[in-house]
């Protein structure tokens, strides 16, 4: 009686699990247009407004969006060639807490928006206004800010010549 008990309960799980989800999948995977959005797991890239910045000497500042998702946040980011001993993460609070939506670079800086969270604005300073080891005031200069939307990355580019 318990073998036929076992079988009974084992046929019932694997009927139970090998339920044919792909129309509710299907369904599930459609916006309210009706199109079909990608599955899990496969990202459509990131469709930003421009993928670098230039500035001159006098630096200041210029906005770059994502098109395609409504949030964003920042990676990482780094100064010339970037290498595993040169990254720059984001900014902390005063507990310690990572907030992932401001960078520091020394000569560049970049915040993501906070009413506009598919937004960030990169500044770079003028190239005198580089103080001691903050900045160095050689020209010219490049970084790279590294972007996320969950599994989906951008990399933006920042010069100043």
């Amino acid at each position: 009686m318990n073998k036929i008990c076992f079988f009974l309960f084992l046929s019932l799980f694997f009927i139970a699990c090998s339920n044919d989800s792909s129309s509710s999948m299907r369904a599930d995977n459609q916006n309210q247009a009706g199109s079909e959005q990608p599955p899990i797991g496969n990202w459509p890239a990131m469709v930003t407004s421009k993928t670098e910045v230039h500035f001159n000497q006098d630096g200041g500042s210029d906005t770059i969006s994502v098109k395609n998702y409504g949030h964003w946040w920042i990676n990482s980011g780094c100064d010339g060639e970037c290498a595993a001993e040169k990254y720059i993460y984001p900014n902390t609070t005063e507990t310690g807490e990572e907030v992932y939506n401001s960078i520091d670079g020394g000569w560049w800086s970049a915040k993501v928006l906070k009413n506009t969270p598919n937004k960030i604005v990169i500044t770079a300073k003028a190239v005198e206004e580089c103080q001691f080891e903050e900045c160095s005031k050689e020209i010219p200069r490049r970084a790279s800010i590294g972007m996320t939307a969950g599994d989906v990355f951008a990399h933006i580019k920042i010069y100043q010549e």
